[in-house]
């Protein structure tokens, strides 16, 4: 269990920079199109510019479509930044939690 949680740790901490960089490519969008900060939601997002990505959710994992439809219709920015937030804080708050389990 603690290899484990050593593991999670370091892919929520690791993944930090892949998360910045969707949010950076977000941003992007909604400063060289008419989106806003509030229009560009996740479904829009990936209608638009990764729309193979989200034609395999949505037919290889249709029974989750419900909670992909909910949390997809998020604005991108907020649900990026806040996803970036809490991953990369779960990330160092477990780290040392795990590596002082025996």
């Amino acid at each position: 269990m603690r290899a484990f949680l050593i593991g999670f740790a370091y892919l929520l901490i690791y993944t930090t920079p892949i998360g910045a960089g969707f949010l950076i490519w977000v941003f992007w969008i909604i400063f060289s199109t008419d989106h806003s900060i509030l229009s560009l939601s996740t479904d829009i997002f990936l209608q638009e510019n990764l729309s193979i990505l989200r034609d395999l959710f949505f037919t290889y994992l249709w029974f989750f479509k419900p909670i992909y439809v909910f949390f997809w219709s998020f604005p991108a920015a907020i649900l990026g930044t806040i996803k970036i937030i809490v991953n990369t804080w779960l990330g160092f708050w477990l780290l040392p939690v795990a590596k002082n389990m025996k």
